[in-house]
This record gives structure tokens, sequence and C-alpha cells, in this order.
């Protein structure tokens, strides 16, 4: 049986995995710390069957497992750091993106509107010098 400060350094561990998981840790970084965390579990099953007597190889045991959770405590610390500032970065990478699409579309509809107006005095002042047309031209009707 582990004792209570095992048993509490475990419960962190896990709580530590469950924040680098929910950080934007992947499956790939999660499987070594699991794989670790298995290896825990088959070291409390070996201690489950050393008789009380055995003192040296529970505690070489309880020694193995302490070992390999301050591990994955660490790792699993640093992987959720790494996975938070990624994921934050996605998110600044959207965001920065949405405001450049905005300033582009901004820009192109700034340039449009210049262009058309150009476009409407270009044809406006076609219109303005145009020979007028003679009295018997313009009151010319089609069926005539």
């Amino acid at each position: 049986m582990i004792s209570q400060s095992e048993n509490g350094q475990l419960n962190t561990t896990l709580q530590d995995l469950q924040r680098a998981e929910s950080a934007g840790a992947n499956n790939v970084e999660m499987q070594g710390l699991v794989d670790q965390m298995n290896s825990v579990a088959n070291l409390e099953a070996q201690l489950q069957n050393v008789p009380p007597q055995d003192t040296s190889q529970r505690a070489q045991l309880l020694g193995e497992i302490n070992t390999t959770l301050t591990s994955v405590d660490a790792q699993a610390i640093q992987l959720q750091a790494v996975a938070s500032q990624r994921t934050h970065l996605g998110y600044v990478i959207a965001y920065a993106s949405g405001i450049i699409g905005a300033v582009i579309g901004t820009i192109s509809y700034y340039y449009g509107a210049i262009l058309y107006k150009r476009y409407q005095i270009i044809r406006s002042s076609q219109s303005k010098f145009l020979p007028e047309q003679p009295n018997h031209i313009r009151n010319k009707r089609p069926s005539d």
C-alpha cells in the first residue's frame, strides 16, 4: 500500500497531466507521460505483491514510484507551459490575420471608391465637351 505522501503526489501529478492536456498538449506529447504513469501503476502492483517483511524491496519500489512521479510531474508542468504558449500563439495569429484582412478590405474598398469617382468625373467631363448636335438631329424621331 502506498503512503499518504505518495498518494498526494500521485493526485498532484494526475492534476498536472490534466492541466497539460487541457492547455493543448497533443497525443504524441502526452504518450510518453502516459507510459511513465503506466509504469507507476505496474510498480504499485508489484508493491502490493511484496510481503511487508521485505522492507528493502518495498523501499526500492517506493523510491522508483516517487522518482517517476516527480519526473512526470515536472514534465507535465513544462508541457503545460509549452502547450499553453502554443495555443495562445495560435489565437494571436488568428486575430492578427483577421485584422490584416480587414485592413486589406478597407484599402481595397477605398481604392475602388476613388476609381469609381474618377470614372464618374471622366464620364461627366466627356458629356460636357461633346459638340452640341443640330436641332434637326436632336428632334428627329427614330420612326421618321
